[in-house]
């Protein structure tokens, strides 16, 4: 019974100490995606920051009559 379980413990004792190749691509894909947001969220930003803020602007203006007398105000 010993045989096998030194063999199972031993594995097991490594299990926290040593990160996979897999296990280190996903902390780098994890950190990028992190850094990507951050920099678009700073980029959202700066451009909302730089957006003039226009005055209400009416789509239809160029459709409607400009002397509509029926006109619901």
């Amino acid at each position: 019974m010993a045989a096998f379980v030194a063999p199972a413990a031993s594995q097991g004792a490594n299990q926290g100490k040593q990160k996979t190749p897999l296990d280190l691509q996903y902390e780098r894909e994890a950190q990028d995606q992190q850094a990507n947001e951050r920099a678009y969220n700073e980029q959202m930003k700066r451009l909302k920051a730089q957006a003039p803020t226009n005055a209400k602007t009416d789509p239809w203006a160029g459709v409607r009559p400009a002397n509509d007398t029926n006109a619901k105000r």
